[in-house]
């Protein structure tokens, strides 16, 4: 009897043991608690780059936003409420409401399929158009639009009135571009509101399966995070350390960099690997990113041959990193070594000048148990804290002195040069935002 209860209860301990290790680490998340904009009063050298850039921005995951479901955030100085409707698209618009002004992101609900209704007053506005309507039909609805006369000295006007009518007729709030591609959701911001000029990069990672992502909060400037991977030198001080637990007299990384935009003249020759295994395997990832030439001014490509040194004598080749920069906030890397191949996504959100959100989203071979693939996220992860306790402790240097007879400084010159057409119209938006700020 007891031998009977043994081969049940062992098999069903063992099954709810996989159960909770499955839970846990099958899509493993680190997620680090927001902190305090510890740059927003310190005294800042200079003329920085204005904070937003123009570009594409990651919103959310797929899987976060559920049919009905509405979420608002405030990204690269805009406030959005963005919904899916019952139609299953994803929406993006101004999270204010023209009537008097409640958040449509807190509190309000999806309508008509493709509209989101005011929690104040249920007033409801069509994700796609932006207008405002009256039923299903997305027929609009006419409204007589009244502001204060002076609302600097609140005077009345001629007549003795302290509102006045300004027009009547349709009203609409802003739309966003949105786009939804492999399980992420993107929007398109541009202080200009011009046309997207480049797309999203669609990954190339089918092979590989999607295992975990790590959330933090960095405070510098937005363009300091992308810029890091152009940053040949810093490689050596900053990510020589194997772990915490080994010292670098005993192993650390040695690194070997190149970094190009890919509009570059003779970018295939300049950036060919000298091992034919690594040549094929980049090559087939620029094929992949570079095939349309109209995109390619918008992308920085690195390449990064990482080996371990054993008592600063003897050398083993240990990874070999491609990394594809699309636009200000948006990098990928490809890293394959003997053993397995990762696939990290890096994505910025800007929360406010100086303070910015960051996602580490890990795929991975499948055949990798899954601790080992939190292990991975976790030591991609280190990385990018290793880079935290000077980002979050330094300045902007806008007027940088370079030591132009070494092999980095520039590369990272050449880096800032090709981020710098993002920031076209930025610095006359964020200057409205100045000045409404309270």
């Amino acid at each position: 009897m007891e031998c009977l209860r043994l081969e049940i209860v062992l098999p069903l301990c063992i099954i709810a043991l996989y159960y909770f290790y499955y839970k846990k680490f099958r899509f493993f998340v680190i997620e680090e608690k927001k902190k305090e904009n510890i740059i927003r009063h310190k005294q800042i050298r200079g003329n920085c780059p204005p904070s937003y850039p123009n570009g594409w921005y990651r919103l959310c995951r797929s899987t976060e936003l559920k049919i009905g479901q509405v979420e608002e955030i405030k990204l690269a100085g805009r406030h959005i409420a963005y919904y899916r409707g019952t139609d299953k698209v994803v929406y993006a618009v101004a999270a204010y409401c023209p009537h008097m002004g409640a958040n449509l992101g807190i509190g309000g609900q999806v309508k008509f399929k493709s509209c989101i209704e005011c929690p104040f007053h249920g007033w409801a506005f069509d994700g796609k158009s932006g207008l405002c309507v009256n039923s299903e039909k997305l027929d609009p609805k006419i409204v007589s639009t009244y502001c204060y006369n002076n609302i600097e000295k609140m005077n009345p006007n001629q007549k003795g009135e302290y509102l006045q009518k300004v027009e009547e007729g349709e009203i609409k709030i802003k739309t966003y571009l949105i786009r939804e591609i492999k399980g992420m959701v993107y929007i398109w911001l541009h202080s200009k509101e011009a046309k997207p000029w480049y797309e999203p990069m669609v990954e190339k990672c089918d092979h590989l399966q999607l295992r975990g992502e790590s959330i933090n909060y960095i405070n510098c400037h937005i363009q300091e995070f992308p810029e890091n991977g152009a940053d040949i030198r810093h490689f050596d001080y900053i990510h020589a350390s194997v772990s915490d637990f080994i010292p670098t007299w005993l192993i650390k990384f040695k690194w070997n960099m190149k970094s190009m935009p890919a509009n570059e003249p003779d970018f295939y020759k300049k950036m060919e690997h000298p091992k034919e295994k690594i040549r094929n395997y980049q090559k087939k990832l620029f094929d992949h990113y570079l095939s349309n030439k109209e995109l390619r001014p918008y992308m920085n490509v690195l390449c990064l041959d990482g080996s371990l040194m054993f008592f600063n004598r003897w050398k083993i080749n240990a990874l070999y990193i491609t990394g594809f920069q699309m636009g200000p906030a948006t990098i990928q890397l490809y890293i394959l070594s003997s053993l397995f191949e990762v696939f990290y996504k890096q994505a910025l959100q800007p929360v406010e000048k100086f303070n910015q959100k960051v996602f580490l989203t890990l795929h991975i071979n499948s055949y990798l148990p899954y601790w080992l693939s939190a292990y991975i996220l976790s030591g991609g992860l280190r990385q990018i804290i290793s880079d935290v306790s000077v980002w979050d402790n330094k300045i902007f240097a806008a007027k940088s002195c370079y030591n132009l007879k070494g092999d980095a400084d520039p590369v990272l010159m050449r880096w800032r040069q090709w981020y710098s057409q993002f920031y076209e119209g930025s610095r006359e938006f964020e200057q409205k935002l100045d000045s409404l700020e309270w």
